[in-house]
């Protein structure tokens, strides 16, 4: 078992950029590839500013050496997550956690990620990308000085036996329809998220996502093969829920229009409404599940925003509000916290999203398709970056190398 001798902590960047979200939605106007306006929530310089990352580096007493990276998500700071990553504050906590695992001797990967979610710094834990960052450390120095791979250490939390290669999920950001084309040129399993964070682009009425979701089921006929069929998965940040002022009834009839324009494909939307709070988010969305079922209408419903802890999840799954979780890996905090609420969504007999975002890094990007292979999810979130071509290959990538690594390492 490892034992801490050193963990170094390196200011570093991530792929995208921090956004507040809540003056996107208040309004905020692009200007080119940024916005004016001032930041409505705290921890944000500007509307939008390139996300930041830490950057750890383990080493064990034995020599072994394991890279994480601490990021957050593109929207930080709002539905009950921490603020952005910032290395200049976040630093002393480093260090604090650093000093705990010197002091605990020898432990195993799930020891030491239980040490890191259990601390608490000024009273509170640590801010979730730290949790996260050195968890993927952990991990890797573990697999290292015991020579296996980080997906074997993983499979002795899950039970793991015959992992496989994952559907991809892709994100396009704001170009929504040149981005649809490039995963579909990539047969993407589940396409393409579209951002649809603001009235200009969700339309008053909603409009304007209809007649996307209506070109993006022509554009799969017109550039896909015959037998491609993916499923299609939309985030409308709430949008729904603002523009029929959270009237259920008539965020059910949307997304009966919705199927319709889907035209047979299956179809998810991520965080139709919001509340002010867990929640009430929770019981809008158990509403708007049951009016949907009773009206026939086959739609899938996703929750991401106020869903950031295990706890947040299993009120999801006991209100039966949603149909699939988005388990977004740094707002949860150690990789040991998104296997187990895996495990709530399986036993509650939802399918498995492994998530994250585009303002993470290529190293925690890795170690989220290992976590994915793990826990045999059921869709897995191409990352970091809006470019398409890039969050594929790493993850696809990364879980063809961990499927070798499985078998080398037997």
């Amino acid at each position: 078992m490892p034992q801490l001798a050193w963990l170094d902590a390196v200011p570093g960047e991530a792929a995208f950029y921090a956004d507040d979200l809540m003056a996107i939605r208040a309004g905020a106007k692009h200007d080119g590839f940024t916005y004016l306006g001032d930041p409505i929530t705290p921890g944000h310089s500007a509307v939008r500013s390139p996300s930041r990352a830490m950057l750890l580096r383990i080493e064990t007493t034995a020599g072994a050496v394991g890279w994480g990276d601490a990021v957050s998500v593109q929207y930080a700071g709002v539905g009950g997550r921490d603020a952005p990553v910032d290395p200049a504050v976040l630093g002393v906590e480093v260090d604090f956690a650093a000093l705990a695992l010197q002091r605990a001797g020898e432990f195993d990967f799930a020891t030491g990620c239980r040490l890191i979610e259990e601390l608490r710094f000024d009273g509170r834990p640590l801010h979730t990308a730290v949790r996260y960052g050195i968890s993927q450390a952990l991990l890797n120095a573990t697999a290292a000085e015991a020579g296996s791979s980080p997906l074997r250490i993983l499979a002795q939390i899950t039970g793991l036996t015959e992992p496989e290669l994952l559907p991809v999920y892709a994100q396009s950001g704001d170009e929504r329809e040149l981005n649809a084309d490039r995963m579909i040129l990539r047969a993407v399993d589940v396409l393409p998220h579209g951002l649809f964070n603001s009235l200009d682009s969700f339309g008053h009425d909603g409009q304007r996502f209809l007649d996307y979701v209506a070109w993006l089921r022509r554009r799969v006929d017109e550039l896909g093969p015959a037998d491609y069929r993916p499923s299609l998965h939309l985030d409308v940040y709430g949008m729904l829920g603002q523009v029929v002022s959270l009237d259920v009834d008539r965020m059910a009839t949307f997304l009966a229009a919705a199927e319709t324009a889907a035209g047979g494909l299956d179809l998810a939307v991520e965080s139709p409404c919001y509340g002010a709070d867990v929640s009430e988010t929770v019981e809008l969305l158990a509403r708007l599940r049951s009016t949907l079922r009773e009206r026939g209408v086959s739609v899938a419903l996703v929750a991401d925003e106020f869903c950031n802890t295990d706890a947040d999840v299993a009120q999801f799954v006991a209100a039966e509000a949603v149909d699939l979780i988005q388990i977004k890996m740094p707002d949860l905090g150690c990789l040991t916290e998104a296997i187990a609420a895996a495990q709530i969504c399986r036993d509650a007999g939802l399918g498995v999203f492994i998530g994250g975002s585009c303002a993470e890094t290529e190293v925690s990007a890795i170690a989220s398709a290992q976590v994915a292979l793990a826990v045999e999810a059921d869709q897995v979130l191409a990352k970091p970056g809006m470019g398409v071509d890039e969050g594929v290959t790493i993850v696809r990538n990364a879980m063809r190398r961990a499927l070798v690594d499985w078998e080398r390492t037997a």
